[in-house]
């Protein structure tokens, strides 16, 4: 089991739901904020950098939401003096002919909101809002829900595992999304490296 709490979120169950399954386009805004270079994530013998420690997050998020496993990854970064790779935008193809586009962004005001998430596919459009608010665009109304907190799923995560363990004896997450993920997170680096290049996963 790892910690992708946000496949598990409430609005994101309503989310996937009302996209439907069929290739979509998505694009997930992280307004990350800047860490010192001597805190321990910036450490890449120990945290592993902010893309193996927090990017991971985000590209399992869209796997998920999508229902099929990353291909193909490139990745730039904005030139930092001492290579934190903590401003960046990676490009990703699904097998299922899905893109998503992940734009993880250091150099950004606290002010703005954290996590942005559109969506687009089939005549259905959607935004998620830090995990509190989502709007679904169809036809007719916009339908709207928005949370009195914010919730990024992770009760949800330790109900899942917990119920894999006692009832189901299933994982939550397939284990096969996992290791796609982790190998999407390693060569985003890689392609960073390579000034772009697009790398197969």
């Amino acid at each position: 089991m790892v910690g992708f709490n946000r496949r598990f979120s409430p609005l994101t169950s309503k989310l996937k739901k009302a996209i439907g399954s069929n290739p979509m386009t998505m694009i997930y805004r992280v307004n990350a904020g800047a860490i010192p270079v001597d805190n321990w994530i910036q450490d890449l013998e120990i945290g592993g950098g902010r893309v193996l420690g927090e990017v991971c997050h985000f590209i399992d998020y869209l796997t998920y939401l999508n229902g099929s496993l990353p291909i193909k990854i490139s990745a730039t970064a904005l030139p930092q003096a001492n290579e934190r790779n903590d401003t960046l935008n990676i490009l990703i193809q699904f097998e299922n002919g899905s893109s998503g586009l992940i734009g993880y962004y250091a150099n950004g005001s606290k002010s703005m909101p954290k996590e942005y998430v559109e969506v687009f596919s089939a005549g259905m459009s959607a935004t998620l809002t830090d995990f509190k608010e989502l709007k679904i665009y169809g036809k007719g109304k916009v339908k709207k829900q928005k949370l009195l907190n914010q919730n990024k799923g992770q009760q949800e995560m330790v109900n899942a595992f917990f119920d894999g363990l006692l009832n189901e004896g299933l994982a939550p997450i397939p284990f096969g999304d996992i290791v796609a993920v982790m190998r999407a997170s390693f060569n985003t680096l890689e392609s960073i490296k390579r000034g772009g290049e697009q790398i197969e996963i």
